[in-house]
């Protein structure tokens, strides 16, 4: 009986859902969404190939819950190669909750600092992929995206090493005022 007990307890914890896409962390910015500029333009058509049509981001399959994303704030305007940590932060730029869109199609995105995922990480002692760019350059017509599906690890879990996630670097085109997908330059996984 007791076996019994114990299993029941085992299917009903490994079936809940996980904390860290609860609502209480998980919020969709609530702005309206234009996509009124380059950079908006961008990130929405990025993240809507990555995670909604082709779902080609490294492990995506891996996602817990494909309809809800977390998406980092930090990203690079120019810079692609960086030494350390300090040096990514000298030239980091931030996109602000107006700049990611709510959702695209039935997957819901909420942007957030990298402090805030750790803090959600830490407080679930859940581990999770997320959607980051290192990088969004705009030359003229011509733009250049790398988006990433990492890992954040919760500190109750500092000694996991997790040998999956990656991305991908993407150009785009922008022809007649609207910015078209043109190929996948490189790609990474872990």
């Amino acid at each position: 009986m007791r076996n019994y007990l114990l299993l029941l307890v085992i299917v009903f914890t490994s079936c809940t859902r996980p904390l860290y896409i609860k609502d209480k962390h998980f919020t969709p910015t609530e702005k309206e969404y234009k996509m009124d500029t380059d950079l908006k333009e961008l990130v929405y058509k990025s993240l809507e190939r990555a995670f909604v049509t082709e779902k080609d981001i490294a492990d995506y399959r891996l996602l817990w819950k494909k309809h809800r994303i977390y998406v980092s704030n930090e990203y690079q305007k120019s810079k692609a190669d960086f030494k350390s940590q300090e040096d990514w932060d000298e030239t980091v730029s931030y996109l602000e909750p107006n700049e990611v869109p709510n959702s695209i199609g039935d997957v819901m995105f909420s942007v957030k600092s990298k402090e805030e995922l750790q803090k959600i990480a830490d407080k679930t002692w859940e581990d999770f992929l997320h959607a980051s760019f290192s990088l969004i350059k705009i030359e003229g017509n011509i733009a250049t995206v790398k988006i990433n599906n990492w890992w954040i690890v919760s500190k109750h879990n500092k000694n996991k090493a997790y040998l999956s996630g990656g991305g991908y670097t993407c150009t785009y085109k922008k022809v007649e005022g609207v910015w078209e997908f043109q190929k996948i330059t490189s790609s990474w996984i872990s």
